[in-house]
């Protein structure tokens, strides 16, 4: 491990911190000098090292050398002890980040039960075994007693890791989840907190309560903290409740106490782990709806304004959504057609396809961008691409479809008129070319009438002059065609010219001829 890295007075502060709460907590050892069921301590270094960085080591080293030098045991016992403490919250700290998202833990269950098994269970192994093993070799501790010892010393550090450290995290965290006008309610709620604890951990009401199981009226005001106030609502308040819980069995009252003191310690810190692997996951789902709920708005907003007909409906076609475009496309209102089937904007000759499409849905098929027709409510058949993907449930099962119809009516019509502007651009090509390929012959027969107009009678001369006049006119239609050279699609409801208007003497205005 490197050395920490910034101010000197920030480490010693953290291990002043660490000292204190370590002889707070070396108060109430019972089974020995040096293992207690209450130990701050763990909740502290897993916290600063999740929020700070492993870097600051050196500060949780010296605050636990310090706490059990004074203590019991000698300098290799103690140095022992320590070093334990410290691998402890670099080994938490580290399987959290790895495995439970870090610092932001707290933000789903999965990775509070997560941070409950590796933090609070597993890494605290570590500094139980290492301690008690320390002690043991040191003759400080004897051999008989391994068990009683470490199972104080591990469940002591289990309730630091899932009572303290949440409650440090979550509020050294720069992004909270209250804001201020919570935290007036929230005063209320630990306020009522209080009043709870009072009643089930002291006497507040009358001497035959002291000894009652009321640790369940201690619930409602945890979920309400969970529901209404989150993961630092729920961490703070059961942390308050910890405290409290605390003192009023070392005075004998509540419902954990028993003979021996050791013993009622573990009886209330085995509560509360229960209590923080059930408060703060709750809390975390109430967060995660939430958020949920906010995305499920936000996607909701956008579908409703979208141009594009977006419609839901079962796997048997019975329609459950309706959004404006759908409206707009096909002139239904939602009210009136949710809850009917989406036969309804289907035509009679196009009832075989909804079975089809239907069918592979249920195979889990996506259909893209199908064209089809449907039928709007004043009758107009409308020409639409549409897109249909099936929905699941959170487990995965298939449970409708989603599809998203678009109006191609004026794309088609588009589409039409550029292929009939590309077969006009063809006939023109060619009659070009005939055209030139005509007036050669063509030039010949005007010629040879003309000569055999000037050997013949004034009655054939007529009838020549009729057939000379009429390729005259051939020819100059032929001049015309030749010379077209461009056809323009216009945008509108104007339509491309007939074929008979190229014989026309003046141009349609959707050609442009050359000179």
């Amino acid at each position: 491990m490197a050395a920490p890295r910034g101010v000197p007075w920030e480490f010693l502060v953290l291990a002043a911190v660490y000292f204190a709460a370590a002889k707070l907590g070396l108060m109430l050892a019972f089974v020995h000098a040096s293992a207690t069921a209450v130990w701050p301590p763990t909740g502290i270094a897993l916290a600063s090292m999740l929020l700070l960085g492993p870097r600051v080591w050196p500060a949780i080293l010296l605050g636990a050398f310090l706490a059990n030098a004074t203590t019991a045991g000698n300098l290799w016992t103690s140095l022992g002890i320590a070093t334990g403490n410290t691998l402890e919250g670099v080994l938490g700290a580290w399987l959290v980040t790895r495995f439970a998202n870090g610092s932001d833990a707290f933000e789903r269950a999965r990775d509070i039960l997560s941070f409950g098994a590796l933090a609070g269970f597993l890494a605290t192994t570590v500094s139980a075994t290492v301690g008690v093993t320390s002690l043991a070799l040191g003759s400080y501790a004897s051999w008989n007693d391994y068990g009683a010892i470490w199972l104080t010393w591990w469940l002591g550090d289990v309730a630091g890791a899932l009572v303290v450290a949440p409650v440090l995290i979550l509020w050294g965290r720069r992004a909270p989840d209250l804001q201020r006008r919570d935290l007036f309610g929230l005063a209320l709620l630990l306020l009522a907190l209080v009043l709870t604890g009072a009643i089930v951990f002291g006497d507040l009401f009358a001497p035959w309560v002291r000894s009652e199981p009321l640790e369940f009226l201690c619930i409602p005001a945890l979920m309400w903290a969970a529901f209404r106030y989150r993961q630092r609502g729920a961490a703070t308040s059961l942390a308050v409740l910890a405290g409290i819980a605390v003192l009023g069995t070392l005075r004998g009252a509540g419902p954990f106490v028993r003979e021996a003191q050791n013993e009622s310690l573990l009886l209330l810190q085995a509560f509360l782990v229960t209590l923080a692997l059930t408060i703060l996951p709750l809390a975390a789902v109430v967060r995660e709806r939430a958020r949920a709920e906010e995305e499920l708005a936000r996607l909701a907003a956008i579908v409703e304004s979208s141009d594009d007909a977006i419609i839901g409906k079962t796997l048997d076609g019975t329609i459950t959504s309706w959004n404006r475009g759908a409206e707009r496309l096909y002139g239904y209102a939602a009210q009136e057609v949710i809850g009917w089937p989406i036969a309804l904007i289907t035509p009679r000759e196009l009832d075989h396809e909804l079975p089809m499409i239907l069918d592979r849905l249920g195979r889990g098929e996506r259909i893209d961008y199908r064209e089809t027709v449907r039928v709007r409510r004043d009758g107009r058949r409308i020409d639409v691409s549409i897109t249909v993907s099936p929905t699941r449930d959170p487990y995965g099962r298939i449970t409708g479809a989603a599809s998203i119809a678009r109006d191609i009516g004026h794309r088609r019509e588009v589409e039409i008129a550029r292929r009939e502007r590309d077969v006009l651009r063809s006939v023109a090509g060619l009659t070009a070319a005939v055209g030139h390929e005509i007036n050669n012959p063509l030039a010949v027969v005007m010629g040879q009438a003309q000569l055999l107009a000037r050997q013949v009678g004034d009655g054939e001369r007529r009838r020549i002059d009729e057939m000379l006049d009429a390729v005259e006119r051939i020819r100059e239609t032929l001049e015309r065609m030749k010379h077209i050279n461009k056809i323009v699609i216009l945008d509108g409801s104007e339509t491309l010219p007939s074929m008979s208007a190229l014989t026309e003497a003046s141009p349609p205005r959707t050609l442009d001829e050359g000179a």
